[in-house]
């Protein structure tokens, strides 16, 4: 007698994961596979050979693991049957089940067998009825797919937020996943970058003075608070070199394969290599590891020398062990290469392995600036269904019609008020060029030809008598060939600063006005307002109440374990979990600290105000204040015109 080889497939959709808890979930699969055992203990002459199941994945034609390994199994003649529950068990997809139940089986030599309804590719009298229940499931999924869609739409029409993450700056409600409330660290990042535009900064440069300050971009902000996105390891030939410029994140994993718990372990890491233009910073730890450097026992965010030593009072065979490290190769324009390079204080028959991940570290760019400083999200305007997904069956996502996107102002509490917004809105959309040092000219967005109303863009020449640069301005019809404008005389910036700021001076001394000036000043001023301090403050209050809370649970399993309430891989796994998570609550504990030393509260004292009745020096702030345009007339008789409109 020859035996049938027999796969069973089991899964379980989204739908039932939605409906049900985690045991009745549990129970489902559990009930599918005693089913299908049932089954195949009835015929003498089958035997298992693989169980497949998927939990969490849609009957529709999308990625399933296990099924691509059952698929993978048939297609090497590796099964005889393939058996499920119901064929919509298999796929409510028609297609999958016309290319795989009708064809590639046949071809293969498989038999495709479905308990509930009978389906059997053996019995030839019913593949009209495995048909009809594909076209079934079919239609289920059609209209399961218009539910969804339909009940997204209502989501948002109501300002509802269905993303899957929040908008950086912002956080999902924890008693309404639909609702967004405001970051209090991030929000203020958003303020501190809003502000440094207005001020002149082009993008280029504020995401370098982020970056110098090492405040966490977006995506590293989120897995800092716990996110399980999934950043991309690098797909490197070897995983111990790098050779490309840029900051990247390694993180060593050390596992204990032997079959006895290992003591005093000691690991060393070398990083070698031509260039020697690189700096190593330690970024995170487990807590049964200590890391070394020269003999100096090192903290989070100390740096490294090109030798890493990590010393292991005990390591079990259950428990994985690993370190983290920012390295940053600088200007590495000769491609050399970098080594990584370990070995370890045990014997070489002592089964200890090594492993490494390798991803880039996300840092803050001028494009990622300027796309999320366009976003309305951060003016309390919700803005969803800018894209959409082609079918159910087809999940790659194309641009939806602007008509079709659903617009919910006011939907949330504002990051930026309107004056605010639409300031940095101008400014992002001006085409101003920025100086060397990527802050642009005072004037910019304020300047304006007036023959021809366009904007004036900064040149600059060389002098090479004074062998000095020279900015100035110039009408932007220049671009055109001077096609509709007689204004081609350029305007000296510096001079035009100097012109300025003696016509604010005049003003001031005509209409100086204190209380007009004071309630000016503040209405400019952008630092962090009473309401976000509370916030900082009601953060912190929580996170403290986290870190106690957890310090009281790992004061716990440590009396469970002395009483043998619970085992010692139990407490092992307990203890890391808690250990990693107050070390994630202290790291933003110090994020806000510090964005609380840094809040200041300016009540601008009149007396200081009298001082600045007459400007020295003009800044982005006073222009922006009192100066709303600046027109710029031709030349004539070697002398212009020149219009000042006031803000008041």
């Amino acid at each position: 007698m020859i035996n049938k080889r027999v796969a069973l497939y089991l899964r379980l959709s989204k739908e039932d994961l939605e409906k049900n808890n985690n045991e009745l979930i549990s129970e489902s699969i559990k009930n599918q596979e005693l089913m299908l055992k049932e089954e195949v203990n009835k015929h003498k002459d089958w035997k298992i050979v693989g169980i497949y199941s998927d939990e969490d994945f849609s009957g529709a034609g999308t990625y399933r693991p296990e099924f691509e390994k059952m698929i993978e199994s048939c297609e090497k003649r590796e099964i005889d049957i393939v058996l499920c529950k119901s064929q919509s068990r298999f796929s409510r997809d028609m297609e999958i089940i016309e290319k795989y139940i009708h064809n590639k089986f046949k071809e293969w030599n498989i038999r495709f067998i479905s308990i509930v309804d009978n389906a059997d590719t053996l019995n030839l009298g019913n593949k009209k009825s495995r048909q009809i229940n594909a076209l079934i499931n079919e239609w289920f999924l059609e209209d399961l797919s218009d539910n969804i869609r339909a009940t997204l739409k209502t989501k948002w029409t109501n300002g509802e937020s269905t993303a899957s993450f929040a908008t950086y700056g912002l956080i999902k409600d924890p008693k309404n996943k639909n609702h967004l409330l405001i970051d209090p660290y991030a929000s203020n990042i958003i303020k501190y970058i809003g502000s440094l535009i207005i001020k002149g900064y082009g993008q280029d440069k504020i995401a370098s003075i982020l970056n110098e300050k090492n405040i966490p971009s977006p995506y590293e902000y989120k897995l800092l608070n716990g996110c399980n996105l999934k950043l991309p390891i690098l797909n490197l030939e070897n995983k111990k070199t790098i050779t490309k410029s840029g900051t990247y994140v390694i993180k060593f994993y050390l596992y204990n394969n032997y079959k006895e718990i290992l003591k005093n372990i000691k690991t060393y890491h070398y990083i070698n290599g031509k260039n020697n233009n690189y700096k190593i910073k330690l970024r995170s730890i487990s807590d049964n590891i200590d890391i070394y450097s020269n003999d100096t026992l090192l903290n989070i965010n100390d740096y490294i020398d090109n030798n890493i030593i990590s010393y292991i009072k005990e390591l079990d065979r259950l428990i994985d062990t690993y370190f983290e490290i920012e390295l940053t190769l600088i200007d590495n324009l000769n491609h050399d290469t970098l080594y990584i390079e370990n070995i370890s204080n045990l014997d070489n028959s002592i089964d200890i392995k090594f492993d490494y991940e390798i991803r880039k570290k996300y840092k803050w760019s001028g494009k990622s600036i300027y796309n999320m400083m366009k976003n309305e999200i951060y003016n309390g305007t919700l803005i969803q269904g800018k894209t959409k997904r082609v079918s159910y069956k087809n999940h790659h996502t194309i641009k939806n019609d602007k008509e079709n996107w659903v617009i919910s102002k006011n939907a949330l509490e504002k990051i930026f008020d309107d004056e605010t917004f639409n300031k940095i809105q101008m400014i992002l959309n001006n085409k101003s060029r920025s100086q060397t040092n990527g802050i642009k000219h005072i004037f910019f967005g304020k300047i304006y030809c007036n023959i021809c109303n366009n904007i004036m863009h900064k040149n600059t020449s060389y002098n090479t008598t004074k062998k000095k640069r020279i900015e100035y301005l110039i009408c932007k019809d220049k671009q055109n060939k001077w096609t509709n404008c007689d204004n081609k005389k350029s305007i000296n910036l510096t001079i035009l600063d100097s012109i300025i700021l003696d016509e604010l001076n005049k003003y001031l001394d005509k209409y100086f006005d204190l209380e007009l000036l004071l309630n000016l000043y503040n209405k400019n001023n952008f630092d962090l307002n009473k309401n976000i301090k509370n916030k900082l403050i009601k953060d912190k209050k929580n996170i403290e109440n986290q870190i106690e809370e957890k310090n009281r649970y790992l004061k716990k399993i440590y009396e469970d374990k002395i009483n043998d309430v619970i085992d010692e891989e139990d407490f092992n796994i307990l203890r890391l979990n808690y250990k990693e998570e107050i070390e994630r609550l202290n790291t933003k504990l110090s994020m806000i600290n510090k964005e609380i030393d840094n809040t200041k509260y300016n009540n601008l004292d009149k007396d200081i105000l009298l001082k600045y009745k007459k400007f020295n020096k003009l800044t982005r702030t006073l222009v922006d204040t009192f100066i709303n345009k600046i027109k710029i007339d031709k030349l004539e008789n070697l002398s212009r015109n020149i219009i000042i409109e006031w803000n008041f």
